[in-house]
C-alpha cells in the first residue's frame, strides 16, 4: 500500500524534500519516495533516447566455475519463480524486491565492445576495487537484437558524465534546446535542468547498501507509466561513466528483443588492471526453443599465469 501525501507539495518543495531524503535512504520509505515523486513532482523531465531497429544489447552472466548454460531462458531476464520469490530480495539500480528486469549494456563511441560493460556491471571483482582474480572468473555473455526501434528514458547526466563523455554532454545540449523551444521561464529551465542531473546522479552513484537505489528504483518505476516508455538507460558506473547499460521489463524483452548469438568471456584482474579474453565455447545461432548448441572455440585462450600477468601490465 503507497502512502498518499494529503497536501502535496509543489514541485519545487517537492524536488527540495527528495534532496534531503536522499542523504540518508535507509530512513526512508521507497512507497514515500515513489509517492513524492509521483504526486508532489509534477510533469517529472522524461528525456527519451531511441533505441533503433536492429540495434545490439549485450547481457553477462556468471557461471558457476566453467559449467556451461543449457538453454537461452537462463541467460535471459529471470523467470525461476524460487529465485524470484527467495534470491531477488533487495534494491537494484531500476528493480524493486522480487522485480524483474533485463539488465544489458549497449554499444558506445567510447566502449565499441559492450560486452566489457556487461561484464564489468555484473562482476563482483569490480564492485570490490581491492580484489584480484588471475585465475579468471569465466561469464556467458549473450547477444540480442532488437525488431524495431523503440525509446528509452535517458538518465545520463551526471557531472562527471558531462564533464568526461562527450556524448552525453551533446545530448544534455539538446535537453537544453528542447526546454527553449517550449519557451519555459528561467525557474522552470532551472528546475528541469537541476532534475535530470539529479536524478542521473542518483543512477549514477556508487551505493554502500541497497537502500541507496530507492530513488532511481522509484523514478524507473515511475517513467514506464508513460505509454512510449520501454525501458531506460543510465552510464555504467564500472566502466567510469564511458560504457551504457539499458534496463528493460519483461514486456518489452518478449516483444521487441531476440537473442541471437552467445560465448563465453574470462574476466582477469590484478590492480587496477583487467583483461577480458574470449573463452572456449560459441553458440552462432542461438533458438529459443532448444538447448543451446555450444561449439568449442578455435582461437587461442590464455591459461598460463605468468602469460595473464604480461598481459594485464601492458
Amino acid at each position: 500500500m503507497f502512502i498518499i501525501i494529503k497536501n502535496p507539495l509543489d514541485k519545487f518543495e517537492a524536488f527540495e524534500k527528495l534532496k534531503e531524503f536522499s542523504k540518508n535512504l535507509s530512513a526512508v520509505s521507497y512507497e514515500e519516495i515513489y509517492d513524492l515523486l509521483r504526486n508532489g513532482i509534477k510533469n517529472i523531465p522524461i528525456p527519451l533516447a531511441k533505441i533503433r531497429k536492429k540495434s545490439y544489447i549485450d547481457r553477462a552472466r556468471a557461471n558457476k566455475g566453467k559449467a556451461l548454460f543449457k538453454h537461452i531462458d537462463e541467460l535471459g531476464y529471470i523467470k525461476d519463480k524460487n529465485v524470484i520469490e527467495n534470491h531477488l530480495t533487495s534494491f537494484g539500480r531500476a528493480n524493486c524486491p522480487h522485480q524483474v528486469m533485463f539488465y544489458g549494456a549497449l554499444e558506445t563511441s567510447k566502449i565499441d565492445k559492450q560486452r566489457l560493460t556487461a561484464i564489468a556491471e555484473t562482476s563482483h571483482i569490480f564492485r570490490n576495487p581491492g580484489t584480484d582474480c588471475i585465475e579468471g572468473e569465466h561469464y556467458t555473455v549473450s547477444r540480442w537484437e532488437t525488431n524495431e526501434e523503440f525509446y528509452v528514458v535517458e538518465v545520463v547526466f551526471s557531472e562527471y558524465a558531462l564533464k568526461n563523455n562527450p556524448d552525453i554532454a551533446q545530448s544534455f545540449e539538446k535537453q537544453k534546446r528542447f526546454l527553449q523551444e517550449h519557451n519555459l521561464g528561467e525557474k522552470e529551465t532551472s528546475f528541469h535542468l537541476e532534475f535530470l542531473k539529479f536524478i542521473s546522479e542518483e543512477f549514477s552513484k556508487r551505493v554502500r547498501n541497497d537502500h541507496d537505489y530507492k530513488i532511481s528504483v522509484a523514478y524507473t518505476n515511475i517513467t514506464s507509466l508513460h505509454p512510449d516508455v520501454k525501458g531506460i538507460v543510465y552510464p555504467s558506473v564500472q566502466t567510469d561513466y564511458f560504457g551504457v547499460n539499458i534496463v528493460l521489463p519483461p514486456q518489452t524483452v518478449d516483444k521487441h528483443l531476440k537473442p541471437i548469438i552467445c560465448s563465453t568471456q574470462i574476466l582477469y584482474k590484478k590492480g587496477q588492471n583487467s583483461l577480458i579474453d574470449n573463452g572456449e565455447h560459441y553458440c552462432e545461432n542461438i533458438e529459443i526453443n532448444s538447448k543451446i548448441k555450444w561449439q568449442e572455440s578455435d582461437k587461442s585462450i590464455l591459461t598460463d599465469k605468468e602469460q595473464v600477468l604480461r598481459h594485464l601490465k601492458k
